[in-house]
C-alpha cells in the first residue's frame, strides 16, 4: 500500500466519487480544476477545533496567496474566517469575498497600497515592515484624519532566510515607542512568520524568545497596549504528496538513466512520505506556550493565525484526459503543468495519479504522464494507478493539490484551465 498517511481512506473517497468525476469530464471537458468546498470547510473546522480543544481562542486569517480562488475565499468567510492579504490585488479579492476582518502583510508597501488600505481602514490591520512604512502610514492617515490599526513584523533566529522582512526583535521596543508618538496610528500588535513547519518547535521557540524580550524591555503599561499577536506561517498539513526516494535532494539534474530505471521498476522504494505532526500537536504545544509565557505578559492581546497551506491543500483536484500514448509507457494529457506554474512533480514531489476510466487503488505501474505544453519540462508524474493498460481517452485525476498550484498557474503556451465547483454538481 502507498506509504502516504491516510492514503487508503483518501483513495476510497475518490473511488466513491469516480462516476461523478467521469460525468463532469464528459459533460464539461478537460482539463479542469475541481474545487471542493467540503475540503475547505473540513480543514477550517479541524484547525479551529484543535486550538479550541487546547484552550486557545484563535482567530483565523487565511493566507490568500496560497489559493485565491474566489469560491474558496467566499467559503472561508461563510465559515467565519478572516483573510490575510499581501497586495492591493489580494485586498480587492478579500473585499469582494465579504471579509469582515483583513490583515495586510507584506514588504515594501507603497502609497498606492496604503491608499486602498485607508479606504477600508475599519476592516484592516496592517503588519508593518519598516520605519519608512510606519512614517508613511502615519502621515497618510493623519491627512485623512483617521486612526489606522497596525503592528510590526519581527524577525528572530527562527526566521533564518526571512531577513528581507520586518525588523529584528532587538528593535521592537524602540519601534513601539516611536509608533506611540503618532496619534493617527493605533499601534497595538506583533507579528512573526514561520513557514514549512512539520512540527511546532519553531513556533514554541519564537514565542519563548518573544516572552523573554517583552518581559525584559517593556513596562506593564506598555505591554497592556498590545491588542494582538499574529502567529503567521504555514501549519503543514498531512497532505497527499511524497518525495521521490530516488531524488532525495530534489535536484533538477536527474541522471539520464533515471527514466530507464523508472520503466524497469528498479527503485526498491519509489517514494518517501512527508511526515508532519497532526494539527492537534501544533495546537497543544502552541497553546501551552501562549498560556504560560505570553498571556501573563500581554493579557489584552487576541491571538491570530494565518494558515494557508493547511486550509487550501486539499481544496482542488486536477482532471485531465490522456490524448496520446507512446510505446505503451508514456502518456500525454490535454492539460499542461502551466496549471501549477512550475516543475512541481517533475523534480520535487510525487502525487498519486488515478486513472478514473480504469480505476484501481492497489495497482500502480511505471507510466510517465506528460502535459501538452511544447516543452519537455512538463511532467505530471512517473507512476499511474490503473486497473489495466492505459488507453487514449482515459480520464485521469490528480487529487488534493490546492495549495500553491492554482495560485501559481500561468498562461505559458496554453490558457489557464477553468474551475469547476463540485458543490454545484
Amino acid at each position: 500500500m502507498n506509504p502516504i498517511p491516510h492514503f487508503k481512506e483518501r483513495a476510497l473517497t475518490i473511488e466513491k466519487r469516480k462516476k461523478e468525476f467521469l460525468n463532469i469530464a464528459e459533460k464539461t471537458g478537460t482539463p479542469l480544476y475541481l474545487y471542493d468546498k467540503a475540503e475547505v470547510q473540513n480543514n477550517y473546522r479541524a484547525f479551529t477545533s484543535a486550538f479550541k480543544k487546547a484552550g486557545t481562542d484563535i482567530q483565523v486569517f487565511y493566507a490568500v496567496k496560497s489559493n485565491f480562488y474566489p469560491g474558496l475565499l467566499k467559503t472561508l468567510v461563510e465559515e467565519g474566517g478572516n483573510l490575510d492579504v499581501s497586495s492591493d490585488r489580494e485586498l480587492r479579492l478579500a473585499l469582494k469575498a465579504g471579509a469582515k476582518k483583513i490583515i495586510y502583510t507584506g514588504p515594501a508597501k507603497t502609497e498606492k497600497d496604503f491608499e486602498l488600505i485607508l479606504d477600508n481602514y475599519k476592516k484592516i490591520t496592517v503588519n508593518l515592515e519598516s520605519e519608512r512604512e510606519l512614517e508613511l502610514l502615519a502621515k497618510m492617515a493623519a491627512k485623512r484624519k483617521i486612526v489606522a490599526r497596525c503592528g510590526v513584523r519581527i524577525v528572530t533566529a527562527m526566521q533564518a532566510g526571512w531577513t528581507k522582512f520586518g525588523i529584528p526583535i532587538e528593535k521592537l521596543a524602540d519601534f513601539f515607542r516611536k509608533a506611540q508618538k503618532y496619534p493617527s496610528l493605533n499601534f497595538c500588535g506583533i507579528h512573526f512568520h514561520i513557514s514549512f513547519n512539520h512540527s511546532p518547535e519553531k513556533y514554541v521557540r519564537t514565542l519563548s524568545e518573544l516572552a523573554h524580550y517583552l518581559f525584559s524591555n517593556f513596562t506593564k503599561e506598555e505591554r497592556d497596549k498590545f491588542e494582538y499577536l499574529d502567529i503567521g506561517g504555514g501549519y503543514y498539513p498531512e497532505h497527499f504528496m511524497a518525495r521521490y526516494s530516488w531524488n532525495p535532494d530534489q535536484t533538477t539534474n536527474l541522471p539520464p538513466e533515471t527514466l530507464d530505471r523508472v520503466f524497469e521498476d528498479k527503485f526498491e522504494s519509489r517514494i518517501v512520505p512527508i511526515c508532519t505532526d497532526p494539527i492537534e500537536v501544533f495546537a497543544a504545544q502552541i497553546s501551552s506556550t501562549l498560556k504560560t509565557k505570553i498571556r501573563p505578559l500581554i493579557p489584552n492581546a487576541e491571538f491570530y493565525a494565518e494558515p494557508g497551506r493547511f486550509i487550501s491543500h486539499s481544496s482542488m483536484h486536477f482532471l485531465l484526459r490522456l490524448m496520446d500514448i507512446k510505446e505503451g509507457r508514456i502518456g500525454i494529457t490535454d492539460g499542461g503543468t502551466n496549471l501549477v506554474g512550475w516543475e512541481l512533480f517533475q523534480f520535487y514531489y510525487y502525487a498519486p495519479i488515478f486513472n478514473l476510466s480504469q480505476f484501481s487503488v492497489t495497482r500502480e505501474i511505471p507510466f510517465v504522464t506528460y502535459g501538452s505544453l511544447c516543452t519537455p519540462e512538463d511532467l505530471w508524474g512517473y507512476y499511474l494507478y490503473t486497473a489495466g493498460k492505459p488507453k487514449e481517452g482515459d480520464v485521469l485525476l490528480i487529487p488534493y493539490q490546492g495549495a500553491y498550484t492554482y495560485a501559481l498557474c500561468q498562461t505559458f503556451i496554453k490558457e489557464i484551465a477553468p474551475v469547476y465547483d463540485l458543490d454545484q454538481n
